[in-house]
């Protein structure tokens, strides 16, 4: 959920009165992307931005028993064939943290214009390879299970079927360099050759201009179309994400800003507790 606090100065003290919280609105007028877009403009903030799995549980229990309805997010071809792209950690809040001196010799290399979106972890340096081929991965938990907080899945999946793993049953795929140096993770990874990392790149945006790294990808995903493609939350599927045709005629979620007022003077810390509770 997406919250942030409005700061009050009073007589010099820092006093704090509001909450605020992106909202959703379910538009069923069938729009294609461009002129849903513009409505949502006109009409609140813009297409809907995901930032994480609270934020898509929210949008999916707004509106039931639908079939796909447009989100926020977007892929330009043309920044395809320029290779505008950027990498990202699949844990939301890390998109644009990592060490370059992680890649191994000559990494990433996108051999042969391969479509090497993703990344392995081999002998504790990185490789990028294509996300379709099958390997081991870590997950992280927020919280620990079973007294791990990192998690060596033997099973070997494509990097999308390990992201939605981790995070049906985990937290997320291991994410961030402040994890890769927890030595709890470094006892788990062993001597494992090669495992999925949450890293990754895609020329996928938002349409409010969040750098959000969070996906909700379906098997029919795909991020190598070479044509305009945005994205469909598909809520009678649990609402995993699709591209389709930007001009396609759907439904469509908006989001707003909706400020709270509160009674409540908190500390910074206090306040956002507050806010996220209530």
């Amino acid at each position: 959920m997406q919250w942030s606090l409005f700061l009050l100065l009073l007589m010099g003290q820092c006093s704090f009165f509001m909450c605020h919280l992106h909202e959703y609105h379910f538009v069923e007028e069938k729009k294609n992307w461009t002129e849903a877009q513009q409505y949502c403009r006109e009409h609140h903030t813009d297409l809907a931005t995901v930032s994480d799995m609270t934020d898509m549980e929210r949008l999916r229990d707004s509106a039931q028993n639908q079939d796909g309805a447009w989100i926020g997010l977007y892929s330009d071809p043309e920044r395809n064939k320029r290779g505008m792209w950027h990498w990202q950690w699949s844990l939301p809040g890390l998109e644009s943290r990592y060490r370059e001196s992680r890649w191994h010799k000559g990494q990433p290399n996108n051999y042969r214009s391969t479509n090497e979106k993703c990344v392995l972890m081999d002998n504790h340096t990185w490789k990028d390879v294509r996300c379709c081929s099958y390997h081991k991965c870590i997950c992280y938990d927020e919280r620990r299970q079973s007294n791990k907080r990192f998690h060596l899945i033997e099973d070997k999946m494509s990097w999308p079927q390990a992201q939605n793993y981790c995070r049906e049953h985990h937290t997320d795929l291991v994410s961030g360099d402040q994890q890769l140096e927890d030595n709890e993770f470094k006892r788990e990874y062993k001597s494992n050759k090669y495992v999925w990392i949450g890293l990754f790149r895609d020329s996928w945006r938002w349409s409010d201009g969040s750098s959000f790294s969070f996906r909700y990808r379906g098997p029919q995903f795909n991020d190598d179309s070479g044509s305009e493609r945005c994205a469909v939350t598909m809520l009678n599927d649990g609402g995993r994400w699709r591209d389709e045709n930007c001009d396609e005629k759907k439904p469509f979620f908006c989001y707003g800003d909706k400020v709270i007022p509160t009674n409540e003077s908190e500390t910074s810390e206090d306040a956002l507790y507050y806010c996220g509770e209530n």
